[in-house]
């Protein structure tokens, strides 16, 4: 119903459609610098009309455990995900998913894309078979697709698709290798047949066919730019244009590499721009909040190492866009506002369940802040450091520092002076010099790491604190 009553005592136009609350609308891609968005108009046009945060953070550098940590609010080291592989969490845990939360308060909820809250490498399943499970992460409407890669040996709605076209024996054969020359970039089908395309089109017809009787909350997840860095067309992106790589082995080849990485976002950009339409078209562009976001980055060759599964600023780094009813945004500079805090992507959690109207269980054991009072910048509203997580190592990034630490690789492994050495060069770990530096740091690790715990005995813990030590 989408109707509205004018109030004429007050003079106040009120909609009186059981839809008063904002859409939400969650933009993910895979493995995504943020660089990338020079590259992406679509988002920039999108930031130009909220925030965009410059310091945002990924809770793991990889796949399973950053997303799983999205969904729960929790870090890894809360959720036992802290590699991809694991198995997924309890249903208790699932219970306290945000999307859950605002299923629970009347939203209606959509998974379409790649999801990777549970891992089916190497299985040779359909995993399909899956929708129901992880529509207990709280979506009412699954369509799952898997990285290429991923579906040589598995099957998902993009493969029954291309079986469907008689296609997937032509995918599976020129994709079994997809590091073989040209191919490597170049895909093996040219739109509308691409896991891309798939998942737009799929998205695009839920959206055009959605009744909008309900506020929705709708989670539309790309696969790219996570390698293969296939993509349809041809190469339009000068490799020479493209951001300097840092310390690489090969800064030919790696330009290369990165411009069709490039390219491959430009794609995703183009199907967001369409979505966008699509929303002002249903008339529900203006109710929408827009997030836009990756699960983390790429080092994409810097300090001579392709992928992820580290903590550099291209790894553990990540885009953060938010836009639309109650996203503040730059007036003076008729532009995207610019949020230096330090963010992370457990800072979402929070604040999606505030945009929607859900109160949070005070229980401390989230790390995540409203990001609303830290665009506002009020005081005592960021972060003061930021952690992410990775098998048993964990990065502290606070406003000029980054230390990791890793017990099973010798303790202290990185120490970088962020103000003076932005590329991460100089690893001062080890050197006395910065011994104090090290314990602050690691101290407040430690600090956070407790208070977090969910197996603290709180009144054991009040205990202790009244302890006199002489």
């Amino acid at each position: 119903m989408n109707f509205k009553s004018q109030v004429t005592a007050r003079g106040m136009e009120i909609d009186m459609r059981e839809n008063k609350k904002s859409n939400i609308v969650l933009i993910m891609t895979d493995q995504c610098r943020r660089e990338a968005l020079d590259y992406m108009p679509n988002v920039q046009r999108l930031a130009a009309e909220g925030t965009c945060f410059s310091n945002a953070y990924t809770p793991a550098p990889l796949c399973q455990p950053a997303r799983v940590s999205m969904m729960t609010g929790l870090l890894p080291h809360q959720t036992g995900i802290c590699g991809n592989g694991a198995e997924p969490v309890s249903d208790e845990m699932r219970l306290r998913t945000y999307p859950n939360l605002l299923r629970n308060h009347g939203y209606e909820t959509a998974m379409i894309g790649k999801h990777h809250f549970i891992d089916s490498y190497g299985k040779f399943r359909d995993i399909t078979a899956d929708d129901e499970l992880i529509g207990r992460y709280g979506f009412d409407t699954v369509i799952q697709v898997l990285d290429d890669g991923e579906n040589l040996s598995n099957s998902d709605a993009y493969t029954h698709f291309l079986e469907k076209h008689g296609l997937l024996e032509e995918f599976r054969a020129v994709s079994v290798n997809p590091n073989h020359g040209d191919n490597f970039f170049k895909h093996v089908f040219e739109e509308p047949y691409t896991a891309e395309h798939f998942i737009y089109e799929s998205g695009a017809e839920f959206i055009r066919s959605h009744k909008f009787e309900k506020p929705l909350y709708f989670q539309w997840s790309f696969i790219g730019p996570h390698p293969p860095l296939w993509h349809p067309g041809e190469l339009t992106i000068d490799p020479e244009s493209v951001f300097s790589p840092v310390e690489a082995k090969d800064p030919e080849n790696c330009r290369l590499r990165r411009a069709h990485y490039l390219q491959k976002c430009a794609v995703i950009d183009g199907y967001i721009g369409k979505m966008l339409d699509l929303f002002r078209e249903k008339g529900e562009y203006e109710n929408t909040v827009f997030i836009f976001a990756s699960d983390h980055g790429d080092n994409l060759g810097d300090h001579g190492i392709w992928d992820k599964r580290n903590f550099y600023e291209g790894s553990v780094g990540v885009p953060l866009i938010m836009a639309g009813p109650g996203i503040p945004k730059d007036t003076m500079m008729n532009g995207s506002k610019k949020c230096k805090a330090l963010v992370s992507l457990l800072d979402l959690y929070p604040t999606i369940l505030e945009l929607a109207g859900v109160k949070q269980e005070e229980n401390g054991k989230r790390f995540g802040k409203n990001l609303i009072p830290m665009i506002l910048e009020r005081r005592g509203s960021s972060h003061s450091m930021v952690i992410s997580e990775l098998g048993t190592g964990v990065m502290i990034r606070t406003a000029g520092w980054k230390m990791i630490y890793d017990p099973q690789q010798g303790g202290i492994t990185g120490l970088y002076n962020l103000k003076s050495d932005s590329e991460e060069c100089v690893n001062l770990a080890g050197n006395p010099l910065y011994i104090g530096v090290e314990y602050e740091l690691a101290a407040q690790i430690l600090d956070r790491r407790i208070e977090l715990s969910q197996y603290t005995h709180e009144r054991e813990q009040n205990r202790i604190q009244k302890l006199h030590i002489v």
